[in-house]
């Protein structure tokens, strides 16, 4: 070879390099835009799997499974089952955002007492039955005939009936934000052969059930739709030796403890980690007296830096709903000020968390020369009402709402289409000014860098 043409042959050699580099760079970010739960990406060479082991997609659960009826237990098998098996009319994500699965609409009427449901008429049982209104007033009356994990929601029904082929009609005891939820559970088609599992829309079906072991699902012949893995598994976890299981690469998701094990999933590098905000965190519920609060409250509390000075597990929630959901509480809120307020009183109990939470907003007070009274709860005395300007407290944002709360959001929205309902509930919240986001509880999940994760990380 010439030397000009080694030059050249260099160059272009490095260009390329530098293509590949930056295209793996500009992947890298896409990702992490595409999923703001993206905390840790790992690295698809580190990952090396058995031929055989390519066409399967293992997922590790922390709760056994305990029997041949996981569709009843509302636990992490069961929310792999309802995406992938028993698909529910709506799904409800961890962001609360709403997908239409089996049903094509569901639309709030009556001021929240009644909801008509509009199925979608491609659905098919993997035993080729299609999906019509009578199998999923069936289905509800079989969970609600059953002792299941959705025995409490399901009891706000008071009526549920066909409107025709592919229309249903919901009635409730009355309105309630938590109605939405009685739409993510599994619909389900009872199998006439003794012992066998129950059929599903999604896109596997059931092929064994072994107790404490592991669920085996398999294509659904009738789905319509493509199938990244000829079969699924959903196993028990051993999270005694975290170094042994990761090593193995048996599975291609699992959760785990965030203290305890990230550094060890971090510094094996074959997984991807996500982080997913719960129901659960820290609140500040205004007295509806000291209305005037809500806003000059939020705003001196807004941000990252807040939190961080007050707590060391979960994340910062700019929403009341969800640490994720946009637009946001924060994101509505009007500038304001404390113009005219000398004091303001806050109650909370005596943890640790709730005392930080208190320190820290008594010097941002006393910064703007505004004094705090203190007045402090034990654990289980924390009142629902208060005399006091702001309450601190701990559990989900329906802990903050009334019952007039619930009738006022579903009168002021004559008719709410499902996948608005928390969107609007957020601006409600934002227009009420009577509770602030602090914080979200999360959970931890580690995903095989490179696989397809059939929307389970979504």
């Amino acid at each position: 070879m010439g030397q000009k043409k080694f030059k050249m042959f260099v160059v272009i050699f490095a260009v390329v390099l530098w293509c590949i580099a930056i295209g793996l760079i500009i992947a890298a970010f896409i990702g992490k835009e595409d999923n703001p739960h993206l905390i840790f990406q790992g690295d698809s060479g580190k990952v090396n799997l058995k031929e055989e082991r390519e066409a399967t997609f293992c997922v590790g659960v922390s709760a056994s499974i305990a029997d041949i009826y996981p569709y009843t237990h509302n636990d992490e098998a069961d929310a792999v089952l309802k995406k992938l098996v028993y698909e529910p009319l709506i799904s409800i994500n961890n962001d609360c955002k709403i997908f239409y699965c089996n049903a094509k609409s569901v639309t709030f009427e009556k001021e929240g007492r009644e909801a008509t449901v509009k199925l979608k008429q491609d659905k098919t049982f993997s035993d080729g039955e299609k999906l019509d209104a009578d199998i999923v007033v069936k289905s509800y009356k079989w969970f609600m005939a059953n002792h299941t994990a959705y025995t409490n929601l399901l009891s706000r029904i008071v009526d549920i009936r066909a409107a025709g082929d592919d229309s249903l009609v919901f009635t409730f005891t009355g309105a309630d934000s938590d109605n939405i939820k009685v739409f993510n559970i599994p619909i389900i088609s009872q199998s006439d052969k003794k012992g066998q599992s129950a059929l599903g829309t999604g896109a596997y079906c059931i092929d064994s059930i072994k107790p404490y072991k592991q669920i085996v699902l398999k294509e659904n012949k009738s789905y319509n739709g493509s199938y990244e893995y000829d079969t699924v598994l959903i196993r028990t976890v051993d999270y005694s030796d975290m170094k042994k299981l990761l090593k193995s690469q048996d599975f291609d998701m699992f959760v785990f403890n965030q203290k305890e094990q990230a550094d060890d999933v971090k510094a094996d590098k074959a997984y991807d980690i996500y982080e997913f905000g719960k129901d659960t965190g820290w609140f500040i519920k205004h007295n509806m007296e000291s209305e005037v609060l809500g806003d000059a409250i939020a705003k001196l509390i807004e941000g990252q830096q807040f939190f961080d000075k007050t707590q060391t597990d979960g994340i910062y929630s700019p929403g009341v709903i969800s640490a994720y959901i946009e637009p946001n509480y924060h994101s509505m809120l009007n500038n304001t000020s404390f113009k005219n307020i000398k004091a303001v009183s806050v109650a909370h109990d005596y943890t640790a968390a709730a005392t930080g939470i208190y320190q820290s907003l008594e010097k941002k007070l006393k910064d703007k020369k505004i004094k705090c009274n203190e007045k402090t709860y034990g654990i289980e005395e924390v009142p629902e009402d208060f005399e006091e300007d702001l309450l601190l407290f701990y559990g989900s944002y329906k802990d903050g709402m009334t019952r007039a709360d619930n009738k006022k959001f579903f009168k002021e929205n004559k008719e709410i289409e499902a996948q608005d309902f928390y969107e609007l509930l957020e601006k409600y919240f934002v227009s009420q000014k009577n509770i602030t986001p602090i914080s979200k509880d999360t959970v931890w999940a580690a995903s095989l860098a490179g696989r397809d994760t059939l929307g389970l990380m979504e």
